[in-house]
């Protein structure tokens, strides 16, 4: 069975279908309006997986703002929405608490409280959680900025989650699923986050250190030195936590096809082949061409063009998908619920 893809895209689209598209899409979690004076409507594209009870996805939006009022909290399920901004960004009110929030940053947005931001145009990266799988979180307790650690290691963690889940399986969604759980239990629960056992500062180490070979696939001689010095660890530190991942280079060299392949993998990535293939760090085109297909048994040329295919079969997703993995997932709190009690 194949995971369900999100695929909503309302570029080209009349602005009446691309706005009735984007609020059908929205409606579970906000409303989206024009901005103040502003004649033109509101619109945005998605493109993400749901993987069990958690969503992660792309999502591209204009200029607009976003209301979560008291009747959609009552009638919509009860979930932590956590929106990095890679670029752009909102000022408004969430958690009860007037927020700016900028690139590179996290909101972390309770949806038991009222919403209203005021959005630039901005592309970002939601993850979507249900409240029950972080312990039954009491509204109110959490904030909605991090400290810097917290979301540098959330910033690591959505962006290598979302990478993975073009291509994961139906097997890997149950584990995938328990590991974010236990991590943003981790990272958003735990008071003195600083003082952590050595296996977690390892699972720290691992996530930080996979975040800065993403941010530096481009540089061709990415070698242990320079991870250690950007970790601020040693080299023999560096090594300890690439042990199981087969050394350090050879982790590198999968990142990089593995980076490739999302790329290719995206409806709405337009650089060319070699573009990505020099952008991600590949010097030599030929060396790219071979490795890519002894990796993956075939070209990525190929690879690319039953992607595009697949992507263009269901392209502009009815918004029942997105709406029935609410209910869902709503149903599936209210029975876990029902017997406990």
């Amino acid at each position: 069975m194949s995971i369900p893809r999100l695929y909503y895209v309302t570029t080209g689209l009349d602005p009446d279908k691309a706005f009735a598209t984007w609020s059908a899409v929205l409606s579970p979690l906000f409303e989206p309006r024009p901005w103040t004076r502003s004649k033109i409507l509101p619109a945005g594209s998605a493109n993400g997986a749901i993987l069990g009870d958690i969503v992660i996805a792309k999502v591209s939006f204009g200029p607009q703002v976003f209301i979560r009022d008291g009747q959609r909290i009552v009638s919509t399920p009860d979930h932590i929405l956590l929106h990095l901004y890679m670029s752009g960004g909102f000022n408004g009110v969430i958690s009860g608490e007037q927020v700016s929030i900028g690139p590179g940053k996290v909101a972390v947005i309770d949806l038991a409280h009222e919403v209203r931001t005021r959005a630039f145009a901005s592309n970002t990266l939601s993850l979507i959680v249900p409240r029950r799988m972080l312990g039954e979180i009491v509204p109110g307790t959490l904030k909605p900025r991090l400290d810097p650690l917290r979301n540098e290691l959330l910033v690591a963690h959505m962006r290598s989650l979302q990478e993975r889940s073009t291509q994961i399986s139906q097997d890997e969604v149950a584990r995938t699923v328990s590991d974010t759980a236990d991590f943003l239990r981790r990272l958003l629960l735990q008071p003195d986050f600083t003082s952590r056992s050595s296996r977690h500062a390892d699972d720290d180490h691992l996530t930080l250190a996979e975040a800065a070979i993403r941010d530096n696939l481009a540089v061709g001689k990415l070698s242990p030195d320079f991870l250690a010095k950007k970790l601020g660890i040693s080299r023999a530190s560096l090594y300890r936590v690439f042990a199981s991942r087969g050394g350090i280079m050879r982790y590198v060299q999968e990142r990089r096809l593995i980076a490739v392949r999302a790329a290719l993998s995206d409806p709405l990535e337009t650089r060319k082949l070699s573009r990505i293939a020099s952008d991600l760090g590949f010097n030599s085109e030929a060396h790219f061409s071979r490795t890519f297909r002894q990796r993956f048994g075939t070209t990525a040329s190929e690879y690319r063009r039953l992607q595009l295919e697949a992507s263009a079969q269901t392209q502009l997703t009815s918004a029942e998908v997105v709406n029935r993995w609410w209910v869902d997932v709503a149903a599936r709190a209210h029975s876990a619920r029902i017997a406990r009690s």
